[in-house]
C-alpha cells in the first residue's frame, strides 16, 4: 500500500463540514457530527491539531467515534496520524485525561517535546513489496 496523504486529507474534507469562521483563529475547524476538529496534512502524515465535542453533546463518545473513523481513514491510505494534546477549552478534558483518552485509542505519548505532548497512532498497513 502506498502512502497517500493527499487522498487521506481529501477523505477528511469529503466527510466533514467546514465550521463557521472564527475571526481570531487561524485554524480551519471542520465538523464531524457534533465534533469539531482541525486536521492538517504534512509530508507523510496527518496531524490532528484540535478535537472538541460540542458542549451539549459531551459524554456520548462522539469524539471517540470521530477519532476511530480518522484512524481508519489514515490506515486505508497508509498514513500515520499525529495528534497534538494541547488543552485550550474550559469544560473539556484536562491534560492528563486527554493523554489517557489518546492512549485508550492506541496512541503512543511523547512527553519529551518542549512544546507539549505529541501523540501518534503507530499502526498502519505495511508497505506493499
Amino acid at each position: 500500500m502506498s502512502r497517500d496523504v493527499d487522498a487521506a486529507i481529501r477523505g477528511w474534507r469529503e466527510q466533514t463540514i467546514p465550521a463557521a469562521g472564527e475571526p481570531d483563529s487561524l485554524l480551519a475547524y471542520r465538523w464531524f457530527g457534533s465534533v469539531r476538529a482541525v486536521v492538517e496534512a504534512e509530508s507523510d502524515y496527518l496531524v490532528l491539531m484540535r478535537i472538541e465535542t460540542d458542549p451539549a453533546s459531551r459524554g456520548r463518545g462522539e469524539a471517540s467515534q470521530a477519532l476511530e473513523w480518522l484512524k481508519t481513514l489514515c490506515d486505508r491510505h497508509g498514513v500515520t496520524l499525529l495528534g497534538q494534546a494541547n488543552v485550550d477549552e474550559a469544560g473539556g478534558l484536562g491534560q492528563t485525561a486527554l493523554l489517557d483518552w489518546y492512549a485508550r485509542h492506541g496512541f503512543e505519548i511523547d512527553t519529551s517535546r518542549r512544546g507539549g505532548p505529541l501523540v501518534w497512532y503507530p499502526r498502519r498497513p505495511a508497505p506493499a513489496d
